[in-house]
């Protein structure tokens, strides 16, 4: 690698900054140092530290991209969003846009959303998708110039959350009774149809069953579960401990999404030697291995999916868990900072051969 890189990493500015929620970004940046040296900031922030360091090599990296707009305000604000990316550009700055979902789970912001992206797609130097059934997806809704395109796989989370014991955590969450444990972790939200599974898995569950759902729950989504013993409500901020420890009381995941392009919430799960049971969607098409890691059902399927779910035995999701253990470790962040670093540095060599630095 070039000296000059080692010495002088290049600066990445992201955005937005969603660590302290998800460590997706935190585990991201960190693998790529020294040669570059990430940031949280705004567009507005990279055109300043561009501005502050002429003719130096900068680069934007643009995640949940919904995140730049907000309410009746969006169309002046998306407009001043791309020309700012233009301005970017035009001082040498190149741009990395990660497509990770299709659509906003904030379905107020969806049209919106759509006139960003096709925006995006034409303006990004890389367009970067997790899977190539993510890449399929996204084609079949925005147009995407080939040239741009760049698929490199979401990074597991090995270290990320502890690990903890299955009959200690069901202990410490009043569990220990409980005959199966599924989990419905994350963000809960209409995208997630949380009432819709509370109510397939009453219809299916024994008396000693349990479903946990389990996370902040979305802003002005008001979510109402029958009165049951055999659900369990955890409302709020999930600690990595919290994630830890639910996860290692859970006998399988369940993640029924309406649309899914990337699952961190399934990579994480396989991560923590938990099966995830999920519909057909780009995001856990690209994570589960069906009946072997999980299962994958037909979208609308959910409770025959949870009928079947619930027969088998703790066992037997055990085993399962093992082999999405074993198949998620190739998501290895060293393997995966390789791939990443190789664009990059292909983004930032032409600025350094342009200020006369060696290559």
């Amino acid at each position: 690698m070039n000296e000059n890189v080692l010495v002088n990493p290049t600066p990445i500015t992201f955005f937005p900054d969603y660590r302290a929620t998800n460590p997706y970004q935190t585990l991201h940046y960190e693998s790529l140092e020294p040669a570059f040296r990430a940031e949280p900031g705004t567009i507005e922030d990279a055109l300043e530290r561009q501005a502050a360091a002429p003719g130096k090599p900068h680069l934007f990296h643009l995640h949940w991209e919904h995140a730049a707009f907000i309410g009746s305000r969006a169309a002046r604000i998306i407009d001043r969003f791309l020309d700012d990316i233009s301005r970017f550009q035009a001082g040498g700055g190149k741009v990395i846009w990660t497509i990770h979902n299709l659509a906003p789970h904030d379905e107020q912001k969806s049209a919106a959303n759509a006139d960003l992206q096709s925006g995006l797609a034409q303006l990004a130097d890389v367009l970067h998708l997790h899977s190539l059934p993510a890449l399929a997806a996204a084609r079949s809704e925005i147009n995407l110039p080939d040239r741009q395109i760049r698929v490199i796989a979401h990074q597991n989370y090995e270290g990320a959350y502890p690990v903890y014991a299955r009959t200690a955590a069901r202990t410490d969450l009043g569990l220990a009774s409980a005959r199966l444990v599924i989990l419905c972790p994350g963000r809960i939200a209409p995208y997630k149809q949380p009432s819709e599974l509370a109510e397939a898995f009453l219809a299916v569950a024994g008396s000693d069953d349990r479903l946990v759902i389990a996370g902040e729950t979305a802003r002005n989504f008001i979510l109402n579960l029958p009165k049951d013993e055999r659900l369990v409500h955890r409302d709020g901020f999930a600690t990595p401990e919290d994630v830890g420890k639910l996860h290692a009381a859970a006998d399988f995941v369940i993640l029924p999404y309406r649309a899914s392009l990337t699952s961190g919430s399934a990579i994480l799960a396989a991560t923590l030697g938990r099966a995830v049971v999920g519909p057909d969607t780009a995001g856990l098409r690209d994570v589960v291995a069906p009946n072997q890691t999980g299962l994958i059902y037909q979208t609308g399927d959910l409770s025959e999916a949870l009928k079947s779910a619930v027969q088998d035995d703790a066992e037997t999701w055990a085993a399962r868990g093992r082999a999405a253990a074993e198949l998620v470790s190739a998501r290895n962040r060293t393997i995966i900072a390789a791939q990443w670093k190789d664009v990059l540095l292909s983004l930032v060599r032409p600025a350094f051969k342009s200020i006369g630095a060696p290559i």
